[in-house]
């Protein structure tokens, strides 16, 4: 694994006021989850005018992540990244009553987390994220759903960083773990990463490819939607150590589900079988056309050969009048 790239200075915190948190203010959901706090309150959905006014509140929605966030649990959490040879944060927001902080990197373009077309950019986004939570030492249990309010007077504010970043440079700044030990953290029930994401989606994807047969009929459509939303809430409890929110797996359900079900109708499934039928064909062809020769030039029938090579002699007849 090569190095990771020393990051690059982004000045003094403030150095660019406003920047940071202006770009966040214009990827925030219209209807954050928000509360003050959640262990006893639980969670709210609320407009924004209204989620703005509370602790905590939601930074990404089910559907896309426009920063990645982290949890650092000690004293002086908002500068001591730069001990640790991270790259800087956009922001961190921090406790004021004993150190700890929120730490918000933000993405030049969102990704599409629902979305299984582009499950490629959230398996390569979820291990960046995982390889800067391990050079941070933050909370592997933080999820991110909510995060500790940049706007709220109760929480000290920074800025270090007023550029987003691109995925490729945060990629070049830390030491990213293989996608074998990705799978193996998705696992631990202490880990709340996107890569329970990645998991569920290729574990259900794949399913999804024989069960939607089942329903290649009138109305089939939507039961096999709750087919695999059955599926995919099967998976999010026994594929992954910590299961996601219900919302998670019902966009990652809805996505599958409408994925395959446009490429995998009968006309396509029979285009699919019939062009890998002709690639068995061929490979097949390639491999036992020289011994068929052979028995041919000795003077050896077709249904011979074609019982000795285990095929049927019209095949058999086919392949040398090719030839």
């Amino acid at each position: 694994m090569a190095a990771k790239r020393a990051p690059r200075s982004s000045g003094d915190a403030h150095s660019h006021p406003q920047k940071s948190l202006d770009f966040l203010h214009g990827k925030m959901p219209s209807r954050p989850y928000c509360t003050n706090n959640p262990s006893i309150e639980g969670l709210y959905r609320l407009s924004y005018e209204e989620a703005i006014e509370y602790l905590l509140i939601q930074p990404n929605t089910a559907k896309r992540v426009v920063c990645l966030c982290f949890d650092v649990d000690r004293p002086f959490a908002a500068i001591d990244w730069s001990d640790r040879n991270c790259p800087p944060p956009n922001v961190t927001v921090r406790n004021p009553e004993n150190g700890h902080a929120h730490l918000i990197y933000m993405l030049e373009a969102p990704v599409a987390v629902s979305d299984v077309a582009r499950i490629k950019p959230v398996m390569f986004m979820a291990a960046i994220q995982e390889g800067l939570r391990r050079d941070l030492e933050a909370d592997r249990g933080y999820s991110g759903l909510v995060v500790k309010n940049p706007w709220h007077k109760h929480w000290i504010t920074h800025e270090w960083r007023d550029i987003p970043y691109a995925l490729e440079d945060l990629a070049e700044l830390v030491e990213l773990p293989t996608m074998a030990e990705m799978r193996r953290r998705s696992r631990q029930a202490d880990y709340a990463g996107l890569g329970r994401n990645c998991t569920v989606f290729e574990v259900v994807r794949k399913q999804s490819y024989s069960l939607v047969r089942e329903f290649w009929r009138p109305d089939g459509e939507k039961h096999f939607t709750k087919a695999v939303l059955d599926l995919v809430l099967a998976s999010n409890l026994s594929d992954i150590g910590n299961p996601m929110q219900p919302n998670e797996c019902r966009a990652i359900a809805k996505s599958i589900s409408k994925w395959t079900w446009a490429r995998f109708n009968r006309h396509e499934f029979r285009a699919i079988q019939s062009a890998r039928g002709q690639r068995k064909g061929a490979a097949k062809r390639e491999e036992l056309l020289p011994t068929a020769q052979s028995m041919a030039a000795e003077g050896k029938g077709v249904r011979e050969i074609g019982e000795a090579l285990g095929v049927s002699h019209m095949t058999v007849s086919r392949w040398l009048k090719q030839v």
